[in-house]
């Protein structure tokens, strides 16, 4: 069967969901009666992975995951990084080593799934998936996404950060709640000459990785696990309007929650709220785009061939991404 070709109503035209605000896409993806679990990772169609194949031109290619022992300390009491060796040699006659990893998998790199963050109000996850429900099954899970084939397609780095220091000057500190506006990633993009299309996994740098590179100890504790608040994009109507209407397949920051956070819940525009819960559009956090940066500035390009293979877990929650820019 041909790929499906997807043309979204109007914002402002979208039929209304039933307790959601004007917005929300629920329906939009199922098939068959059968409610869709994947959101707009629909979106990386064959057509659209064939095209971001032509991309690749040199055949370098660079990981965008943090490596999962630099964050000194998780947020949000989240667990860092156990590693423990197995020796062999100590109970067998093999000399070979094993390790066992304890993570959390949204301390460092990550996939935010559809049914991590819920709409806060009512409760509920992508497609209507009460948060009782999102408990005791794998509904939403990102199993999904790896039963899909993975995340595939064309990736896009906003490098606000570049932009910032080279236009204005001195950026804003990435553990302060600065919030970016989306005028900027407009003025980024444009500065870059990067013209982005429907389907795009698009990146955002807002230079929380290297700040966390750059950082002490002492700071790095005061910056994460003391004060959960960081840099991100500004969550307002204005915004939410533009993700909308570019159609990206995932969003993607190397910042702790993507959006400025903490957010503000009393005004409706939370972009975890439209982009997991009310689209269905996977959130990347923390991925580490230092060498990426600077590996388009040298190019001259900030487009790229995607690959992401999140863990395949049944009903899985979160995910280190195992992402790959390939140049």
């Amino acid at each position: 069967m041909p790929d499906k070709e997807y043309s979204f109503p109007a914002f402002d035209d979208l039929p209304k969901v039933e307790g959601m605000p004007q917005g929300n896409i629920w329906g939009f993806f199922d098939q068959d009666s059968k409610k869709d679990e994947v959101g707009t990772i629909n979106l990386l169609t064959s057509a659209i992975v064939k095209a971001a194949s032509q991309e690749i031109s040199t055949g370098e290619h660079i990981q965008l995951d943090w490596e999962l022992h630099n964050v000194q300390f998780p947020g949000f009491n989240r667990k860092e990084l156990e590693q423990k060796r197995i020796d062999f040699a100590t109970f067998s006659p093999f000399k070979a080593n094993d390790d066992e990893l304890h993570i959390n998998t949204q301390a460092g790199s990550q996939w935010d799934s559809l049914k991590h963050f819920a709409h806060q109000k009512s409760g509920t996850y992508y497609n209507g998936l009460t948060h009782e429900e999102a408990s005791k099954s794998d509904t939403n899970g990102t199993h999904n996404w790896c039963e899909r084939g993975g995340i595939v397609g064309r990736g896009v780095l906003c490098d606000w950060l570049r932009w910032y220091e080279e236009k204005k000057g001195k950026a804003p500190s990435a553990v302060s709640r600065h919030e970016i506006p989306i005028e900027e990633i407009e003025a980024t993009l444009k500065w870059q000459g990067t013209t982005v299309k429907q389907g795009d996994i698009m990146m955002i740098r807002s230079g929380y990785v290297r700040w966390h590179n750059n950082a002490n100890e002492a700071e790095r504790k005061s910056g994460t696990r003391d004060n959960s608040v960081a840099i991100g994009l500004q969550a307002n109507e204005k915004t939410v309007r533009w993700l909308y209407d570019r159609h990206f397949s995932a969003l993607v920051g190397d910042t702790v929650a993507f959006e400025a956070w903490p957010p503000k819940f009393d005004d409706g525009w939370c972009l975890h709220e439209w982009l997991l819960v009310h689209w269905g559009t996977a959130i990347g956090e923390m991925w580490d785009l230092e060498k990426l940066s600077e590996r388009c500035k040298d190019m001259g390009r900030y487009t790229f061939f995607l690959t992401s293979a999140p863990l395949h877990v049944k009903g899985g929650i979160g995910s280190p991404p195992g992402a790959i820019a390939i140049f």
